[in-house]
């Protein structure tokens, strides 16, 4: 059975990520989603606690076999090996559970903290092939989504290959460091269990939270089980590894 179409494979090559709805089912959200509280220090029956409470970055819980199994009991790979190639990913990192606590405002703007994965410190290189941002709850318009710049990913391919990988962010910075002529980014939505396919090349970033409900969402990203072997490689066709497109 085909998990996506060719109109989705063309979208995640046009704009370097594609969503699809339902990829994970409630009863183990439902259970993860309980972990996650036990770990967020504010009361899950008053949302006036919610407002910027903590802690932030990578939860612990995020071992928690109840969060994994987000992963681990899914579709989610076999669909991610659809896009690259059958048999050719590993689990670079199993979920990140991340936080996006309500700001306790109405004076929203786009997100700001762009970047791409493995390129965070200049002169590092960590790279993967494909990652995933799964919705566990629902995710509405200006409440902290997963961000992403459609595009970025074939303009930061086109830069490494006449410039070095370790200096990645430069993709995106004018002669003065400041990012210019980005796409404009898209805020993505959902209920519970939506899960977005990136690039992982593309530019992301959390959204601003405006709004009532805790942003929750669980990361996990893959590897060609080769990647050692061709991290610092730039192929002229920036699909040459992607059987599946």
């Amino acid at each position: 059975m085909a998990y996506f179409s060719e109109r989705d494979k063309e979208h995640f090559k046009e704009q370097g990520y594609v969503v699809k709805r339902d990829v994970v089912p409630l009863h183990l959200i439902d259970k993860a989603v309980d972990v996650v509280w036990d770990e967020i220090d504010a009361d899950r029956d008053d949302p006036k606690t919610w407002i910027d409470a903590g802690p932030r970055g990578n939860l612990k819980c995020s071992t928690h076999p109840a969060v994994r199994a987000t992963l681990t009991e899914t579709p989610i790979q076999d669909m991610c090996e659809e896009l690259v190639g059958k048999d050719t990913l590993a689990v670079s990192n199993y979920t990140f559970a991340k936080m996006v606590y309500p700001e306790g405002h109405d004076n929203w703007t786009p997100a700001t903290q762009m970047h791409m994965d493995g390129y965070t410190c200049e002169g590092v290189v960590d790279t993967f092939a494909i990652a995933v941002t799964v919705n566990i709850n629902h995710i509405k318009p200006r409440s902290g989504g997963f961000t992403v710049w459609p595009g970025a990913h074939k303009r930061a391919y086109e830069y490494f290959k006449t410039h070095s990988l370790v200096n990645g962010l430069n993709a995106f910075r004018n002669e003065r460091g400041a990012y210019c002529d980005l796409p404009t980014p898209i805020d993505i939505t959902g209920p519970p269990g939506t899960v977005t396919f990136w690039h992982h090349l593309m530019l992301h970033s959390p959204g601003v939270n405006c709004g009532r409900d805790i942003r929750m969402a669980f990361v996990s990203r893959f590897r060609l089980k080769d990647n050692n072997e061709m991290r610092f490689e730039t192929p002229d066709d920036m699909w040459e590894y992607w059987e599946g497109l």
